[in-house]
């Protein structure tokens, strides 16, 4: 269990900063998650900021995808999405007061020399920072223009000094600034880099409260340094732990699923992924795992969130979907899977009245799914011509006659019915079991894999009132047909 640490004061100002270079990735989403959380527990602010400086790189498809994705999970935003490639007036008149201010300075470096400047440290045993002299004169600044140098601006890192933070998840931390290098905020094009922007964006944005992974806590005495020279309060901060796969490693596409667009496609329902996101370093007890979204809003809170890194578990996310499935009704269950085939594009290739059959198999197959994906396993066979799987014929072979006999037997029951309900064919068959002194196992999976073609699937009562009277009927006389070939040849 996560030990007890102090709790945002609300209503807290968050920010989700994804730079649209890719896919939402499962740890962005769980970053998402977590901000949006704590907005909304606090009856605060979600603001959604694009982080696509990267002009290479961003892309309007991948902008596109990562806000569905957010869309998708129910992760709705009250300001944004907020551009930093349209701000680039706000980062301009932020490097000038930096300059003004004196806190940083024009650094003409070469490659060559910034990498001299790291061996040397390397070979002291320090830090490899690197570090611009910033005792140039007017007269050397003059030379390395005309000689074609353009210089980055660095920002003056005092030293010796240090910049604490008080991280809500990782408690006090301390950077001594003989480890932090003078970094760069502006490029030799004047465009800024990742640490100007962010720190700029938070302060001019208002942002209170800056939940991020682990991975940025480097950048975070940076972004104080810079927020502070130009006059602001820094935010209040909480790094959260990476995710790893169940090997122990960074999750990545190896591990099946790295990103919200991966689980969706897979059949994952909104809610369960939501829900175990939340679990990723968080919990609320030692033994509740099953929240709807409102349940976390209302018992979320960022001092329970473990420093340890968090396992994310693809068996366990399929047991936990599988479980909200069977908590949905029937309508939202039924809703959720045709929206699944109808993205995937199932329902159209499976030609005219598909929906109405999935709609109408939707509730018998609810309670054995754990994806949607998996819907094709139990109710695919409804939409194709029969087709008798290998291992369900040979259950049929083992003896023939057997077989012949108690689906002859079901058959002719089922001829003589007035009509062709679920529970009407339940009574026959099971009427026809005890004439023949059949055991149900015995009697009832040959029915199933008369009409199935497989051991899996619907229940035998219900899928055969799907069927409808012609087309089962058809089904059987294939079978027997089949059945009767083999047993001829022998």
């Amino acid at each position: 269990m996560a030990r007890e640490r102090p709790e945002v004061a609300g209503p807290a100002r968050v920010r989700f900063a994804p730079s649209p270079t890719g896919s939402l990735h499962v740890g962005g989403a769980r970053t998402a998650l977590f901000n949006w959380l704590i907005a909304r527990h606090t009856q605060g602010s979600f603001v959604l900021r694009l982080e696509d400086t990267d002009r290479q790189r961003s892309t309007p498809e991948s902008e596109a995808e990562i806000l569905r994705c957010l869309t998708w999970l129910g992760l709705d935003w009250d300001e944004g999405p907020l551009r930093q490639s349209e701000r680039d007036d706000v980062y301009a008149a932020a490097i000038a007061g930096l300059r003004e201010a004196g806190a940083v300075y024009p650094a003409y470096e070469s490659d060559e020399e910034l990498e001299a400047q790291r061996a040397a440290a390397r070979a002291d045993r320090r830090a490899p920072v690197v570090r611009g002299r910033r005792d140039r004169d007017p007269a050397q600044i003059a030379e390395l223009e005309a000689a074609g140098r353009r210089p980055v601006w660095r920002f003056a890192v005092e030293v010796p000094g240090q910049t604490v933070i008080e991280d809500y998840v990782r408690g006090t931390v301390t950077f001594d600034h003989a480890q932090v290098e003078d970094f760069v905020v502006a490029r030799s094009d004047g465009t800024p880099t990742y640490n100007l922007a962010a720190a700029v964006d938070d302060l001019e944005m208002g942002i209170t409260h800056v939940i991020r992974g682990e991975d940025h806590i480097s950048n975070t005495p940076k972004q104080m340094m810079v927020i502070r020279a130009l006059g602001g309060a820094t935010p209040d901060y909480a790094h959260i732990p990476l995710i790893l796969g169940p090997d122990k490693k960074r999750l990545s596409k190896r591990h099946g699923a790295a990103s919200v667009e991966d689980l969706e496609e897979a059949g994952y329902l909104p809610r369960a992924v939501v829900n175990a996101l939340a679990l990723l370093g968080w919990s609320f007890d030692d033994k509740t795992t099953m929240f709807t979204v409102d349940e976390l809003i209302a018992k979320f809170s960022i001092g329970r969130v473990s420093k340890s890194p968090a396992v994310f578990d693809l068996t366990k996310l399929k047991v936990m979907n599988g479980r909200h499935m069977r908590l949905m009704s029937n309508a939202e269950f039924e809703e959720a899977l045709v929206g699944y085939l109808r993205k995937t594009g199932d329902i159209d290739e499976r030609g005219p009245g598909a929906e109405e059959l999935v709609r109408a198999s939707a509730p018998l197959v609810k309670r054995k799914l754990s994806t949607l994906a998996e819907y094709d396993d139990l109710a695919g066979w409804l939409f194709r011509p029969l087709e008798i799987e290998p291992e369900a014929w040979e259950v049929l072979t083992r003896d023939v006659k057997h077989s012949i006999q108690v689906i002859g037997g079901g058959l002719g029951r089922l001829e003589s019915l007035p009509e062709f309900t679920a529970e009407a064919v339940k009574d026959a068959l099971q009427d026809q079991l005890h004439v023949m002194g059949e055991a149900a196992r015995d009697f009832l999976e040959p029915q199933r894999i008369a009409i199935t073609g497989s051991v899996v699937s619907t229940g035998i009562y219900e899928s055969l009132a799907l069927l409808g009277p012609d087309e089962a009927f058809r089904r059987y006389r294939e079978t027997l047909a089949r059945l009767a070939e083999l047993w001829a040849a022998a």
